[in-house]
């Protein structure tokens, strides 16, 4: 919503050249002079499941695989539909409980069969409809966003303490 402020307010100037700075953190990661500073060796079978937002409304999908690229021997997945909605919505989770649940079942299924330890997604409402989902399911597999794997890395780098 921020990166269409301009829009939401008439565009106006200011509202315009706001939603203009407006970027998505894997975004201003990856414009860094050099590309993202790659981190240590993490060993983790990863799932990407690239949220709606990001994917389709604003359409970023090379920043955060560059983040995932600057993680050395992670083995990062793209599961066939991972595209696709997780039922999660914004509020939809919480008035349409039954149809959210629904739209999500495939995707848990995918994760079923490719088995990660981890799901990464950049948006928190897609975090909590795909962990409640894996809990649900048994399945003992985290969720993170993409930075916490970046953060992981770059500690055991050593690059902070």
């Amino acid at each position: 919503m921020l990166r269409d402020y301009g829009h939401l307010c008439n565009h106006d100037p200011a509202a315009v050249a706001f939603g203009g700075r407006v970027r998505d953190v894997t975004e201003l990661l990856a414009s860094r002079p050099g590309g993202i500073v790659p981190g240590a060796p993490l060993d983790r079978h990863v799932a990407y499941d690239p949220p709606c937002h990001l994917l389709h409304a604003q359409r970023v999908a090379e920043p955060p695989l560059q983040l995932f690229n600057a993680i050395p021997v992670l083995r990062l997945e793209r599961t066939p539909e991972a595209d696709r909605c997780c039922g999660s919505a914004g509020l939809y989770t919480l008035v349409e409980p039954e149809m959210s649940r629904t739209v999500l079942a495939p995707k848990l299924d995918e994760l079923r069969q490719a088995a990660p330890q981890v799901v990464a997604t950049g948006n928190p409402g897609c975090a909590m409809q795909i962990g409640a989902g894996l809990a649900a399911s048994g399945l003992d597999i985290s969720v993170v966003h993409p930075v916490e794997l970046l953060d992981q890395s770059y500690f055991a780098a050593g690059y902070y303490r």
